[in-house]
């Protein structure tokens, strides 16, 4: 099977582990290296020149860079509105950077939410991430539906006072899957850096689930496709909500097994700096 998305070996998590910490170092690096006045598109560029360093040339998706009220996916927020624009980042304002790289095969789906300077709306905001990251967790491993997860995570995000970003995200996911594909010469095709094979994939996964020809859909939202328990797999966990112009997020890889699940790594960024806040 050149496309693998559930079962892994020890190895192969060994390898996502790797290289997810290597795309978080990466978007950390980057965010430590902004100044006033950058724009969204040049840190974007930035982005992929290191990741191409490391040897990626292929993207789940390309980096995604946003600066200020952007971070909240405001109004009618539309699905490619999250590409980087010309927007120049200001004192002391919100920042998410967000990178799927391709490290030989493998796909990680990583997000930064963080601040340049002080912000206090996002010093409130960030550490309440902790309760879904630990959510999510628990019912996954109740076994609760999918769908009934994401309902959950929305309910937690009003009773904030907030705003459901993840549902304008494309696929409305709170989640979706991550996976390998071989070293073959038709999975290196790609078109302004994305895959075509995994795109395709993806494409084709999420119309089979919605036409109901099977219940195996690669994303996790609130629809009809994710009324189901958790499938085994690997799955990019992403929950974004905002308030006042604040967007705030994680996002990281759950392993799923047939009788078990777990955070592929505890020892992230997000999770780091909610340990120093407690």
């Amino acid at each position: 099977m050149s496309l693998k998305y559930k079962y892994f070996d020890d190895a192969e998590l060994g390898k996502f582990k790797e290289f997810q910490r290597k795309s978080y170092d990466t978007l950390e690096a980057v965010a430590n290296e902004l100044k006033v006045g950058v724009t969204e598109a040049e840190v974007a560029r930035l982005l992929r020149k290191r990741f191409h360093e490391q040897g990626v040339h292929t993207y789940f998706h390309v980096p995604v860079v946003m600066f200020g009220d952007r971070t909240a996916y405001p109004g009618d927020f539309g699905q490619l509105e999250a590409l980087a624009t010309d927007r120049k980042l200001e004192e002391n304002r919100a920042i998410i950077l967000d990178a799927a790289p391709i490290y030989e095969g493998y796909i990680v789906d990583t997000s930064l939410s963080t601040v340049f300077g002080e912000n206090a709306a996002h010093k409130k905001l960030y550490p309440e991430l902790k309760a879904f990251r630990d959510q999510i967790l628990a019912q996954v491993k109740e076994g609760r539906y999918f769908r009934d997860i994401e309902n959950t995570s929305n309910k937690m995000i009003e009773e904030l006072g907030a705003e459901n970003c993840h549902r304008k995200h494309i696929g409305e996911v709170l989640g979706h899957r991550v996976f390998k594909v071989k070293n073959r010469f038709w999975n290196r095709f790609t078109i302004k850096q994305i895959s075509v094979r995994h795109a395709i994939w993806l494409f084709w996964k999420s119309l089979a689930a919605s036409k109901g020809w099977q219940n195996d859909s690669p994303n996790w939202n609130h629809r009809r496709t994710s009324g189901h328990k958790p499938f085994p797999g690997l799955w990019a966990v992403e929950p974004h909500f905002a308030v006042d112009g604040v967007g705030v997020k994680f996002e990281e890889i759950l392993v799923i097994t047939d009788d078990d699940a777990y955070w592929l790594d505890d020892d992230l960024p997000h999770v780091r700096a909610w340990a120093a806040a407690a």
